[in-house]
């Protein structure tokens, strides 16, 4: 990528590579949490923090009438 003033990245994502390949799945997780926070902070401004959506779905025995 080219900025105004120059490179801003390099072409080949070796640094890039080499971080994600050195990173435990829970640094990997955590990451990835934060990255979807960050994302719904630059679309929504100011409404805070995401949360998960708990009518989406659950646990319920077998034969159990839905609500």
């Amino acid at each position: 990528m080219i900025g105004g003033k120059g490179r801003v990245s390099d072409p080949d994502r070796s640094y890039d590579r080499e971080f994600w390949a050195a990173a435990t799945s829970e640094e990997r997780i955590r990451a990835m949490f934060e990255f979807t926070e960050l994302y719904h902070e630059v679309i929504h401004p100011g409404s805070g923090s995401e949360r998960l959506d708990r009518s989406v779905g659950g646990v319920r025995r077998r034969g159990e009438p839905e609500n």
